[in-house]
């Protein structure tokens, strides 16, 4: 059975899909990014990506969770390509500022430490972090046990110490 758009039945346009979500996914694209134009930049691809997974046949029940997810990991590796680009620049002698140049804003330390750690402590610290939500929600969304959340949440606050203590010169007394 067809619907008047020509889709398969059950299944929502792709326009409706982008006019329903959009918002979400740009939004959630800035929390993390904190800069508009490449939060609208992820927020297109998201999309992009979301339609070539449809036409792969891939499954709908969840919209919403689905693009939230994509937006939040097409972010995370966007932050860890930029840190990688970083590196490749300091290495080559690029960069201006030198390797301890950072701001003191804290959300910018926290996607800093976002970029440096795996993907699946990076996603869970900023649903937590960023987002506010709890540990059940995180499990929920992301279909794993509480538990596990905060394992990773754990883990990642070690790899956050560690990392901001090799970062930070020590005071001599």
């Amino acid at each position: 059975m067809k619907t008047a758009h020509n889709q398969p039945a059950g299944k929502v346009d792709i326009g409706t899909i982008y006019r329903r979500y959009i918002v979400m996914v740009r939004n959630r694209a800035l929390r993390i990014l904190k800069n508009p134009t490449l939060a609208d930049d992820v927020a297109q691809e998201v999309f992009v990506r979301y339609l070539q997974h449809r036409r792969k046949g891939g499954r709908e029940e969840n919209p919403a969770g689905l693009l939230y997810r994509m937006a939040t990991n097409m972010s995370l590796n966007h932050l860890r390509d930029t840190r990688r680009r970083q590196e490749l620049l300091d290495q080559a002698g690029a960069n201006p500022h030198g390797k301890g140049f950072q701001a003191p804003d804290e959300s910018l330390v926290l996607r800093q430490l976002l970029a440096k750690v795996s993907k699946k402590e990076a996603r869970i610290a900023s649903y937590y972090y960023l987002d506010d939500m709890e540990h059940k929600e995180i499990a929920e969304l992301l279909s794993i046990n509480r538990r596990t959340v905060g394992r990773r949440l754990e883990r990642f606050r070690r790899h956050a110490r560690r990392l901001l203590e090799v970062s930070e010169p020590k005071r001599s007394q």
